[in-house]
């Protein structure tokens, strides 16, 4: 069910609904963060706090999973998966996103092509190529928080995982001020540990789909080095398995643009073989 659930909504990320799936996010996030305040009352520290929370949803996740896998062949969990990844992933933002700036790019707009990158991807510099290098780099970043750690995470650990994961993604987006601010420190530092883990897991995939000779080289010397920051990691392993040259003035930007969907698209269909693979394995 979890790996029909992903084909589903692999499938709805390409069509454009008039109601937004994030809309419903911060209700799902007030849900998860309701058994805080219980929690706090048995649990002094912040860190025992936050690991009681994501071990609370784990638990609900693997109830869930079980108690439902034999209930009208398993159409309720299927929805709930389903839901859930509706809700967390939504649809594809990033598309459109690069067809806009492809459009800005072949327009020679440049005024607005630098103001568009820069609220988007976050980058705009004085030279164009050194835009679309940082524009190449934030993509990979992008798509991987926007996609990729919920289907790695949901791929391998199922709903227990992806309920976890959401209870901490809930926790680190707390603004200042609207709870414990400690707490929100600790989910973040929670998730960098997590993202670490996720990052290996999908250089390693990159590594079968794409440039290997030049991607192995990145993951083998920073696969152990735990000061290495995800997002920076992920960037470099996607430039290079696209097999994109992003340095020097001559840039193909509709190349460059294609050969990193090329990548993505791909890295989600093997992720989805994955899936099947441990559902065929019983896993």
């Amino acid at each position: 069910m979890k790996l029909l659930a992903l084909l589903v909504l692999l499938a709805l990320r390409r069509i454009e609904f008039r109601k937004d799936p994030a809309a419903w996010r911060p209700l799902l996030e007030r849900a998860l963060l309701a058994p805080l305040p219980l929690l706090t009352m048995f649990l002094r520290t912040t860190s025992a706090r936050l690991l009681g929370l994501v071990i609370v949803w784990a638990c609900v996740g693997f109830l869930l999973r079980f108690g439902l896998a034999d209930v009208l062949l398993s159409w309720p969990l299927l929805l709930l998966y389903l839901g859930l990844l509706w809700v967390l992933v939504g649809r594809d933002r990033l598309g459109p996103d690069l067809n806009e700036y492809l459009r800005l790019w072949y327009l020679h707009d440049n005024d607005a092509l630098r103001a568009f990158v820069r609220e988007r991807f976050g980058a705009g510099v004085v030279a164009l190529p050194e835009t679309h290098a940082q524009v190449l780099r934030a993509l990979f970043v992008r798509a991987y928080g926007e996609t990729f750690v919920w289907i790695v995470v949901f791929a391998v650990t199922g709903l227990p995982g992806l309920l976890a994961l959401a209870a901490l993604d809930a926790t680190q987006r707390r603004q200042a001020g609207e709870g414990d601010d400690l707490l929100a420190r600790e989910a973040r530092d929670m998730r960098a540990r997590l993202d670490w883990l996720v990052v290996r897991l999908l250089g390693l995939s990159l590594l079968l789909i794409g440039n290997s000779g030049r991607a192995w080289p990145i993951l083998d010397s920073r696969l152990l080095d735990d000061e290495d920051p995800a997002e920076q990691l992920m960037a470099d392993l996607g430039v290079a398995s696209a097999g994109i040259t992003a340095a020097g003035e001559q840039v193909e930007v509709g190349l460059d643009i294609s050969d990193a969907r090329g990548l993505l698209l791909r890295t989600q269909v093997i992720w989805a073989m994955l899936m099947a693979v441990s559902v065929i394995v019983g896993f």
